[in-house]
């Protein structure tokens, strides 16, 4: 018969546990120390469960990086100002689970680099591309001095995202904002006057 579907509908619930346990274990043990056996262990079903759904361990962790992405947090798509960035950045990375995850996300560039590649060709190289209009903007509006160039500016944030992702340290979204700000001010930028 056609159209008639055999075997069990697959339960949405296990999805959600799979996906939970597989990031829980990516940013307790690193990619290296996840294995879809300990996935399945921790999401408390069958091993197949998980092999039915992806087919690898590389496909489970890229699902599970985009399953932990918290909608609430995502930065706005254009014309952002530079305070909503900085004030996005700062709340994003004063989450230490972030923070975390991030580390462990670099720390797989070695060994699964497809991951990484992956993970920076979906989510990372449109932040950046954000950012840099996001400079290119506070320029155009006078806020940054003339001549500024706009790749200049999204590499001195990025470059404190990443020290702040590794170094370790216990940071909130204040201290993160107060160090951007810092930043800002030494290369020029101007806040708006009321």
């Amino acid at each position: 018969m056609a159209g008639v579907d055999r075997g069990r509908p697959r339960n949405p619930g296990n999805d959600t546990a799979i996906l939970d346990a597989a990031l829980d274990l990516l940013i307790e043990r690193g990619a290296a120390g996840t294995s879809i056996e300990a996935v399945a262990r921790s999401a408390g079903v069958a091993k197949l469960t998980v092999y039915r759904r992806w087919q690898s361990k590389e496909e489970l962790l890229m699902a599970a990086l985009e399953h932990g992405r918290n909608p609430d947090s995502e930065a706005p798509e254009t014309g952002q100002t530079i305070e909503e960035l900085v004030d996005f950045i700062a709340k994003t990375l004063g989450r230490p689970r972030f923070r975390a995850l991030m580390a462990r996300v670099i720390g797989a560039s070695v060994d699964y680099p497809e991951l990484v590649n992956t993970y920076t060709r979906r989510y990372l190289l449109p932040r950046l591309t954000s950012l840099t209009d996001t400079a290119q903007q506070a320029i155009d509006a006078g806020r940054f001095p003339a001549g500024t160039d706009p790749n200049a500016v999204q590499d001195i944030l990025a470059a404190s995202i990443a020290i702040t992702l590794l170094s370790g340290e216990t940071a909130t979204a204040d201290h993160i904002a107060h160090r951007l700000w810092t930043l800002l001010r030494h290369i020029g930028y101007r806040e708006q006057s009321d």
